[in-house]
């Protein structure tokens, strides 16, 4: 059957099989000649940015087809050496209308250190002058094990993970110290104060201080789940288990991760450690590879694009390139796990745009990597115009003439925009077009409907 529509709200079923499948992914390289990146975020600012962090304290900025929009900020007076460097940063919720966002690195003497920086006029560019510090942490003796990654919560609250203090075996006991901030989450109130150093504990933290939980050796990378606020924590094993711990967004305060008295679900050094209901054991463990093992935790899926993707949690082993999918089913609260090979290895962290599509920073090849699913796409009108135009389409993917079987095309007009299909385009039986509510939707060529 052959119709043309007029503007409408329209919604066809979706054949909803396919979620039953394990995803099979891929990567997909979308920028390269970065050097050595730590991570990629989004300001939050509808601008539709990235920003890649990397760890000789370069942050760049890209706009949202991937295209460099310049270096956003220096950042000076760190120290790069193992697993040193500018590891972690963060826009504050109300970037678009404060410009503050946070950064974490290792300063000259190798101690930890959180600053606060403010944008320019130039929105692709950051005043260095502004920079503020509100926490420094000693971490004395060893290079490694710094943490860490920063993210604000549902409160607005700034959290930080922070490592054991680096060594092995954790041997001053730092993890389980809620004295000590190594080894930690962190959370710090940072709207309460506007002189230094710019932040309060916030009155609810469990011990008074900026702990909000602990008994973590190496937690480099973290996330909040933007649908819910669960808690997923990558933790880098010792030597004989990496593991991946999971919170509901109402259990993550105070919670004791384990170490140094467990490593995975095994005991490594008791002494001292309270009885097994003291803790929170890993939702997932694998033995550390040899020679060498590095969880790299990742983030749960919640974007558009993939469908049997969504509702996924992302993590990779850093020198082996296996990635661990796991879906967690709140209703019967089991986890269903697979694992695939990918390459290259050396993913250093896993982010999100702000529609909430996944990426890939390589630290081993300077490369930003799309994460791809197999199964169904979704394909995202958010501009104004016509339908053959990709910057009109979330990610530039324009819709092939016939869309597959259980795909899908969402029209989401920007603001006072509207869609106009100038092409002939087909929907085949099975598949889904949607126009969401008082968006605006206009057929100028020919739409092809097929109905079983």
């Amino acid at each position: 059957m052959k119709k043309s529509l007029p503007t409408a709200f329209l919604s066809l079923l979706l054949f909803a099989g396919y979620l039953k499948a394990q995803p099979v992914l891929s990567l997909s390289p979308v920028i390269t000649g970065l050097a050595a990146p730590m991570q990629v975020v989004n300001a939050g600012d509808s601008s539709g940015r990235v920003f890649i962090v990397q760890k000789g304290g370069i942050i760049r900025v890209f706009d949202k087809s991937f295209t460099s929009l310049g270096n956003f900020l220096t950042i000076t007076g760190i120290t790069t050496s193992g697993e040193r460097g500018l590891l972690s940063l963060c826009f504050h919720p109300g970037y678009a209308t404060n410009g503050l966002f946070y950064v974490y690195y290792t300063n000259a003497s190798g101690d930890l250190e959180l600053a606060r920086y403010r944008v320019s006029n130039n929105p692709n560019v950051a005043d260095p002058a502004s920079k503020v510090i509100l926490k420094t942490i000693p971490h004395p003796t060893n290079a490694n094990h710094n943490g860490g990654e920063l993210h604000f919560g549902p409160e607005g609250y700034l959290y930080l993970s922070t490592g054991d203090g680096g060594g092995s075996g954790d041997v001053p006991n730092n993890a389980q110290n809620t004295t000590v901030l190594l080894g930690k989450i962190l959370r710090l109130a940072v709207d309460t104060s506007s002189v230094a150093p710019y932040y309060t504990v916030p009155a609810n933290n469990p011990f008074g201080n900026e702990v909000f939980a602990y008994g973590l050796r190496n937690p480099f990378r973290w996330s909040f789940d933007r649908l819910n606020y669960d808690m997923w924590i990558g933790d880098v094993g010792q030597d004989s288990y990496e593991e991946v711990n999971h919170r509901k967004r109402d259990s993550t305060r105070s919670v004791n991760y384990g170490w140094r008295c467990y490593e995975g679900n095994n005991t490594f050094n008791t002494t001292g450690c309270g009885p097994v209901a003291n803790y929170s054991f890993p939702v997932l463990t694998y033995p550390t590879p040899s020679p060498s093992g590095a969880v790299t935790g990742g983030t749960v899926y919640r974007g558009e694009t993939y469908l049997a993707l969504q509702g996924y949690y992302l993590a990779t082993d850093f020198y082996t390139g296996r990635f661990f999918k796991i879906r967690y089913d709140s209703l019967a609260h089991t986890y269903d796990t697979s694992t695939q090979v990918i390459t290259p290895t050396g993913i250093s962290d896993f982010g999100e745009t702000e529609e909430g599509e996944l990426f890939a920073t390589c630290l081993n090849n300077g490369t930003l990597y799309r994460i791809v699913s197999n199964g169904p796409v979704q394909y995202t009108f958010t501009g104004n115009g016509n339908w053959d135009v990709p910057a009109n389409w979330m990610n530039g993917a324009i819709p092939p003439a016939t869309l597959p079987a259980s795909c899908a095309i969402s029209i989401r007009p920007a603001a006072g925009g509207q869609c106009i299909l100038n092409v002939q385009q087909t929907i085949p039986a099975g598949t889904r077009i949607t126009v969401e509510n008082d968006r605006h939707f206009s057929i100028n060529g020919n739409l092809s409907v097929q109905i079983n």
